[in-house]
């Protein structure tokens, strides 16, 4: 029977070395042992004196980031990483994950054009120039501000003038008509930021609930994934303006010295 090639202690490291090259600590490598995530010592040269790959620290490094940053449980992520040492995530996950998460986009797309139409009808499907952009209640620099800020996505016409449409060219007309209303002094450009900061983090993890939800093996009604989709886009939408509105009427009570708003 053949002899197993022997490992080669020179290129094996201490466990203290392995959360030091992972950016985590020791008892969290030993946790994602426990866990099945990573497997045990390459090389035990005594009780107490074990060696591991230290090929695992990338692999340590994806778990983390899944784990912090995209709230997946430990459970799910070791069902869609390659087995160990690989920190690649499998490709039939990645690849359905991928097709199912870039069907959202254009759903939100719909659901939003949806409910401009609902609001006028006449701008529907609207494009305007740049120039044409101009003559409302914005400027040059504040147009800037939404393209730093990525609100107003960049697209031209045949002869190459900037255009807006879609989402972006809302975002302009809500920011045109609040100037027309004369709120401009009660909304201006300086909170989009951190409206956009506060919303981009509800984003992230409601996204990243959808993702744990779908892996992990939820049950979807029998309806196609675009429906599904649009469906919880728009109870999503207005369980926000829900708890928005709430909020609000709390915080207004607490101005208020406690007495309930009339």
């Amino acid at each position: 029977m053949p002899q197993a090639n022997p490992v080669d202690k020179a290129s094996l490291v201490k466990i203290s070395k392995l959360a030091a090259m992972s950016g985590v600590s020791t008892p969290t490598i030993k946790y994602y042992m426990t866990e099945g995530l990573l497997p045990g010592p390459a090389l035990k040269t005594s009780r107490n004196m074990a060696w591991y790959d230290p090929v695992l620290a990338e692999r340590v490094k994806v778990i983390k980031d899944l784990q912090s940053n995209h709230f997946f449980p430990l459970k799910m992520i070791g069902e869609i990483l390659e087995p160990a040492p690989s920190a690649n995530i499998r490709d039939d996950i990645d690849i359905e994950m991928r097709r199912r998460l870039g069907r959202i986009g254009e759903v939100i797309e719909q659901s939003t054009s949806a409910s401009r139409f609902d609001r006028n009808a006449d701008e529907a499907g609207d494009v305007l120039s740049r120039s044409e952009i101009l003559k409302l209640e914005i400027s040059e620099d504040e147009l800037a501000i939404l393209d730093k800020l990525g609100m107003t996505p960049e697209a031209h016409d045949k002869n190459g003038e900037r255009i807006y449409e879609g989402v972006g060219l809302d975002m302009v007309r809500i920011i045109h008509e609040t100037r027309e209303a004369g709120m401009g002094d009660i909304f201006p450009m300086e909170i989009l930021e951190p409206y956009i900061e506060s919303i981009g983090t509800l984003v992230e993890r409601e996204l990243s609930l959808f993702r744990e939800r779908v892996l992990d093996g939820a049950d979807l009604p029998d309806q196609p994934f675009d429906e599904v989709a649009r469906n919880a886009t728009a109870l999503s939408e207005r369980l926000v303006l829900a708890i928005r509105s709430q909020l609000l009427l709390r915080e207004v009570t607490k101005l208020m010295g406690g007495a309930s708003p009339q």
